[in-house]
């Protein structure tokens, strides 16, 4: 279990809990991520894939699909070669050019790309990493990055967070832009395995239509379907009327 202190207003703790298998013992409005079963109101119960690091190197790569595996290995001669950055070694400017990746990879997909939107998800980012929780990874050919990985790292866990590239930029090929996806997919396990890490977890794996593709991606690596829970359990009186408040706010700004 993995405690993120996000912030404290009005006196009551924000927290964000990952993999818990029962409540955490604490006060505040917590929201509790990949929840083994159910803690307070249930948001949603998600459907993901994970792939065991505990296994060797050659029984993960054995688990993918064929097309998987060739693209990999393709990597190499096409030059792509994968950095890594966790915990403390990530600075300040690393989150802004992450963000400022992301948001034209979001406009790419003709999303709406709000700069108040992305100031918000800049510090959600920023929290992860001053706890020490965040890790950023990329994928380079000739210096230029193609693709970045984000992750939530645990003690035994780590969690795709966000991807981005430049699968649809003019000037680059997408062929060679899903082979180093693939291939940092690949050098993100082996890194984290490395770490001690070992659920390397994809962070979804949707049914619907919508994200098709996204989830048939993910499952050419062969990992194994897992579901849990994301929950909003609010403890205390403080917490309680704090939350109150909130759910009136937000009552008045629908209206």
């Amino acid at each position: 279990m993995l405690v993120v202190n996000r912030r404290k207003k009005h006196g009551v703790d924000f927290r964000e809990v990952w993999y818990a298998k029962e409540a955490c013992g604490l006060d505040g409005i917590i929201l509790y991520r990949g929840a083994e079963k159910p803690i307070g109101k249930v948001l949603r119960q998600v459907r993901t894939l994970i792939t065991d690091l505990t296994l060797s190197e050659e029984e993960i790569v054995s688990r993918c699909q064929k097309d998987c595996r060739y693209q990999i290995r393709r990597a190499d001669r096409e030059g792509i070669t994968a950095e890594f950055k966790t915990g403390n070694a990530i600075t300040e400017a690393d989150i802004t050019e992450f963000c400022a990746f992301f948001m034209e990879f979001w406009k790419s997909k003709g999303s709406n790309a709000e700069s108040r939107k992305f100031e918000k998800y800049k510090e959600e980012i920023e929290t992860y990493a001053r706890e020490g929780v965040f890790a950023i990874t990329c994928a380079r050919q000739n210096g230029r990055i193609l693709v970045y990985h984000t992750y939530i790292v645990g003690d035994v866990f780590v969690r795709s967070y966000q991807s981005a590239s430049l699968f649809r930029s003019p000037d680059v090929s997408a062929r060679i832009v899903g082979i180093a996806n693939r291939y940092l997919h690949k050098a993100d396990m082996m890194y984290f395995k490395e770490a001690g890490k070992q659920i390397y977890d994809w962070g979804g794996a949707g049914l619907r239509e919508e994200v098709k593709n996204i989830t048939e991606f993910k499952e050419s690596f062969g990992g194994e379907e897992l579901y849990y829970y994301d929950c909003e359990d609010v403890v205390g009186l403080k917490a309680e009327a704090v939350k109150g408040i909130i759910n009136l706010i937000g009552v008045l700004t629908d209206d």
